[in-house]
């Protein structure tokens, strides 16, 4: 290196600056630090250095990534040795200087480019490699747009290997633990690569990757290989041929290891809980504070529509439905902290991030980064996507009726609310929390009104304006039927083993001024998580009268049988803790809210429902769930507004696994002349 400079070795004193860059999980042989952050070097010459003095006056480092670096778009910088670094800028201070060593204080600037680096030293035009280096984004750097002023909370979502993913129903949360790996050694150059071949696919380069928000959309491109050939094939229910299950994978590691392996071909199979874990250990392992978020009854393909139906026969058994625009059962997504240039200040924060595909009229199929506080405000214009993450949680289900000729007819008091108990793990803790508030304001609320009104104005207009938006199905209401006067309430136990029978008992009571021929039909229908029904398990009839003000007590059992039956995608062990497959795992009985007849009054929202672990379910339940087991006629002096919902149709929900059994009871009564 020019007339006899020579470089000994340098020292990149890996495990100082890895435990300062909170980087040591990730490896203790090489360096990975993050951005705005300087770490320390030590070069050692050949020979004394006094002996150079006119080559060290022009002497330089050089950074460089990418596979074609360049200083027109920042991919190469060269900067001097100096007394005083820059800490806005890639600078190199002097540290310490011996006859035969340097030791330096490299900056790295809080808005450089994330990835690989080269770093050489440059002296009488010639250069010399001192070594590579991996640049991570740092939530620790109050300079960088990914800064995350708590600790805790850094512990938790950049540096925390083990999460819990939920799942189940709103009012029956399930945890599953779930293995990240975003700190094993070869992660983050598999996380590098799956950005390598993104932006090929995209056209893209390494120029954008000081972006979060470039970062992330690139991220959710690749998970999903209906954009690209990405990480994961999404399955259907029952299309495991040649793959894993979704279920079956318990961590992140083995998916990219296989990605990779395969030369980066999509690895089957993954459904939404896959790809949010997955892109939460991607992300995490880049350096942006990610979480992994379940809402409970999601309106999925709603391609930003406010409304999405289901439809029952007569005898309340859920019918197949468009395989586009369904309720969920549950859905996961992510949400990635980082502030956003791009937008209003008040929009940085979490940001919503959906790689699950949606059918959109335009643009790719995964969602985000949205703003949560814009999806919260109905400002359905911000970008990315807040129109669609916006509609599938206040979306309202209309409930219809088939009848055997096939028209519809709307069930009275039919509205199913979407967007319940959005959950995510709590910070240094196995507790699910309860984030609604962060999406929604409460139900009824004055201020879910505004919102709601601003929004429908919003995506109405985008409607009135897009070419490729359809005509919505407007329903003119009819006379209400006679109301019936009958309630009905399903009771189970809370939670029962597997292989046992599942005892069921209904209580229909009469509160009208006479005597009834009563009709009850209860019946058992098992549903995948994505609401799609699968086969109907059980159902019985009964025929009896009912005296002014009595009840009726009728009792059913589902057959473990149908329990025994493994759904396509079983998860093999009991929410917080692993058995051999033969154990008996837990399944747990709730009862579902709003599917027909459910009070809506807003008077009586605040009812508390003490089976619920959620206190967000008081708003929205149906309040004569809460009567005594046997009420009397002065119980249901607050009740009689809901004399004009019947019939009336309650909903029991058994989680075995990801498949929800939904059991129905729609009753009828006629007086009695």
């Amino acid at each position: 290196m020019g007339q006899g400079l020579g470089i000994k070795k340098c020292d990149f004193k890996v495990t100082m600056n890895n435990n300062n860059h909170h980087t040591e999980e990730i490896s203790t042989e090489r360096l990975i630090v993050r951005r705005g952050q300087p770490f320390t070097i030590t070069v050692c010459f050949s020979a004394p250095i006094h002996n150079y003095l006119r080559q060290l006056k022009r002497i330089l480092l050089i950074v460089q990534t990418g596979s074609h670096p360049s200083k027109a778009d920042g991919t190469q910088t060269e900067f001097p040795i100096s007394s005083l670094g820059d800490q806005k800028q890639w600078s190199a201070a002097l540290e310490e200087q011996d006859p035969c060593f340097w030791t330096i204080s490299v900056n790295t600037p809080a808005n450089a480019p994330i990835g690989q680096y080269a770093l050489l030293l440059h002296a009488s035009k010639s250069d010399h490699l001192l070594g590579n280096f991996t640049l991570l984004f740092n939530p620790w750097c109050q300079d960088d747009e990914v800064f995350l002023a708590n600790e805790a909370q850094r512990q938790e979502y950049i540096l925390n290997q083990d999460g819990v993913i939920y799942w189940g129903t709103e009012n029956a949360v399930l945890a599953q633990p779930w293995d990240f790996s975003q700190f094993e050694e070869d992660i983050v150059d598999i996380c590098f690569t799956l950005l390598d071949v993104g932006e090929r696919h995209q056209d893209k380069d390494h120029t954008q990757r000081k972006n979060p928000v470039y970062i992330c959309r690139t991220v959710a491109a690749m998970l999903n290989c209906d954009e690209f050939r990405g990480i994961l094939t999404e399955c259907g229910t029952r299309q495991y041929f040649n793959g894993t299950p979704p279920s079956k994978w318990l961590g992140s590691g083995p998916i990219l290891r296989q990605w990779i392996a395969s030369h980066c071909k999509p690895v089957r199979y993954g459904q939404c809980w896959v790809f949010a874990a997955v892109m939460c250990s991607v992300l995490r392992c880049l350096g942006i504070p990610t979480r992994v978020v379940t809402g409970f009854t999601w309106a999925h393909n709603t391609n930003s529509s406010l409304s999405v139906d289901e439809y029952y026969d007569e005898d309340g058994t859920l019918l197949t439905q468009d395989k586009n625009a369904r309720v969920w059962t549950f859905h996961v997504w992510n949400e990635c902290w980082m502030a956003r240039a791009d937008l209003l200040p008040e929009y940085s924060g979490w940001q919503a991030l959906d790689a699950t595909c949606q059918e959109k009229s335009k643009g790719p199929s995964f969602c985000g980064p949205a703003p949560v506080q814009a999806i919260k405000e109905g400002d359905t214009e911000a970008d990315y996507d807040v129109c669609y993450f916006f509609a599938a949680i206040n979306a309202k289900c209309q409930v219809w009726i088939q009848k055997t000729d096939h028209t519809l007819k709307p069930a009275l008091g039919s509205t199913k609310y979407t967007g319940n108990n959005i959950s995510t793990k709590s910070v240094d803790s196995e507790r699910c929390e309860d984030i609604t508030h962060n999406y929604k304001y409460p139900e009824g609320s004055f201020q879910e009104k505004v919102v709601l009104d601003k929004a429908y104005t919003k995506i109405k207009k985008l409607e009135a304006t897009s070419s490729s938006s359809k005509t919505q199905f407007s329903f003119i209401p009819t006379a209400l039927e006679e109301p019936v006067n009958l309630f009905i309430h399903l009771q189970l136990r809370n939670s029962m083993l597997r292989g046992q029978d599942v005892p069921l008992s209904i209580e229909v009571f009469n509160h009208s001024g006479g005597e009834k021929a009563t009709h009850l039909l209860v019946g058992a229908q098992s549903l995948h998580y994505n609401g799609a029904p699968v086969t109907q398990l059980w159902k019985e009839e009964f025929h009896f009268t009912l005296r002014s003000n009595e009840v009726s007590r009728k009792h059913g059992t589902v057959s473990a049988k149908h329990s025994e039956d493994r759904p396509p995608e079983p998860s093999h062990r009991t929410p917080g803790e692993v058995r051999d497959s033969g154990c008996r795992a837990r399944a747990h009985l709730q009862t579902k809210k709003v599917q027909v007849g459910l009070c809506t009054t807003e008077k009586h929202s605040t009812a508390a429902n003490p089976i619920h672990p959620h206190p967000r379910w008081a708003q929205k339940t149906h309040c004569t769930s809460h009567l005594p087991s046997n009420p009397e006629p002065e119980d249901l002096q607050n009740y009689q507004h809901c004399n004009c919902l019947m019939p009336h149709l309650e909903q029991i929900l058994l989680s075995f696994y990801r498949r929800a059994v939904m059991i129905c009871a729609l009753v009828s009564g006629k007086h009695r002349r």
